[in-house]
């Protein structure tokens, strides 16, 4: 018996060396690259795990679902139970609970305690689940579509802006999934010594001649605008700046100003922007009040519900029990909003600040007629800095 374990041993060990030797020999251009984004925004997942076809299934890493990763608030939560006898994943919303058991191979529904054709797997240490199954029963959406920059898998759960075509031209067009397509490729081939050009799949459209080198480093980075509405006397002004540039922007509303804005808010919505509520304080009762006077204040004005939020003086305890309320707590990453200097000198201050950063930045400006005259005064240089600018929402947790 012990003769027949140091044979299967070195069976596997000979296999594993082969398939090393194999993929080390692999050509870039067999390497198969998948990219995730959620909603309106891209996610950066580690490569060992990346999306995966398994027996003609694709499954996603629990991560998709873990909000301190993707930055995005899909709906559902998870949940991890591992013990020397066993090890579960539990995927759960408002709606109901997925019980995935990875060592039985099982799932179960444990609001009916059903069991359901599907199951979780292990793949480089982590759990994975299957993507269509998973999204069905959660009522989320997905789309699968070859780039030139890789396949990319977008889950929704209908608070997204864009369309699936409108995100895919976005989303390749940028230097975030440019940057990530060669990173992958760099840890899954190190042997090459340079990046090879992208390209599509047949069902993909022919993409313009690429680079075989490396793409060089830019400047500037992700900007993400909100507009705090107290007070509002710059709207006008700043949407007509925001929809000249084709910028959308989060534009947030104190619940007990939104009948006096309820024109404005609809003008807003019909642009393409997102609506969200502010509240001050700190008790979670009085917010929730608050926060449902607002909603249904929206639901008068503009027949939307919302959940978005900025609540500045809320403690982290207060954010969290808002969040298990079902709100997006969003935060900005710099407050811009005027301090009584002039406009050039504000705007000056602010472009240094945005290009010392790089990466991805959240601003806070009001709707004043000074951020307004602050904004219009950084669209140039920030377009030269490269600066990609996308919708202020669920960014910041």
């Amino acid at each position: 018996m012990k003769r027949c374990r140091r044979l299967l041993a070195a069976l596997c060990v000979s296999a594993m060396l082969l398939a090393l030797v194999l993929a080390g020999t692999a050509s870039a251009d067999e390497i198969e690259i998948y990219q995730v984004a959620e909603n309106d925004k891209m996610v950066e997942l580690p490569v060992d795990a990346m999306p995966a076809w398994i027996n003609g299934i694709i499954y996603v890493p629990y991560l998709v679902f873990d909000r301190s990763v993707t930055l995005v608030n899909l709906g559902v939560s998870y949940g991890l139970s591992r013990t020397d006898s066993e090890y579960k994943l539990s995927l759960y919303s408002l709606s109901g609970t997925l019980v995935f058991d990875l060592n039985d191979g099982t799932c179960v529904d444990s609001l009916t305690g059903e069991s359901l054709d599907m199951k979780a797997v292990l793949r480089n240490g982590r759990p994975f689940v299957p993507l269509a199954a998973v999204c069905r029963y959660f009522e989320l959406s997905y789309t699968y579509t070859p780039t030139i920059y890789g396949t990319l898998i977008r889950i929704t759960n209908g608070q997204e802006r864009m369309n699936t075509n409108q995100f895919v031209d976005a989303a390749t067009a940028s230097s975030a999934m440019r940057s990530r397509y060669y990173n992958y490729l760099a840890q899954l081939n190190p042997s090459s010594s340079s990046s090879p050009t992208p390209s599509a799949s047949p069902s993909a459209s022919t993409p313009p001649t690429q680079s075989s080198q490396e793409p060089e480093e830019e400047t500037g980075g992700d900007l993400m605008l909100a507009f705090l509405c107290t007070p509002a006397d710059g709207l006008d002004t700043l949407l007509s700046t925001l929809d000249s540039a084709g910028i959308q922007a989060l534009f947030l509303f104190q619940p007990e100003d939104i009948s006096q804005y309820a024109t404005e808010i609809r003008q807003i919505l019909g642009s393409g922007h997102m609506i969200g509520l502010t509240v001050s304080g700190n008790k979670t009762d009085e917010l929730l009040s608050s926060l449902e006077e607002g909603t249904k204040q929206l639901e008068r004005a503009a027949h939307l519900r919302t959940h978005t939020l900025y609540a500045p003086d809320a403690s982290s305890g207060t954010l969290r029990q808002l969040e298990q309320a079902g709100w997006v707590c969003w935060n900005p990453d710099l407050d811009a909003r005027p301090d009584g200097r002039s406009q050039s000198t504000q705007a000056s201050a602010l472009l240094n600040r945005l290009n010392s950063r790089g990466g991805q930045t959240s601003l806070l400006l009001d709707a004043s007629t000074d951020s307004a005259g602050i904004l219009s005064r950084i669209l140039p240089s920030l377009r030269r800095n490269d600066f990609q600018f996308h919708l202020a929402v669920e960014t910041q947790f």
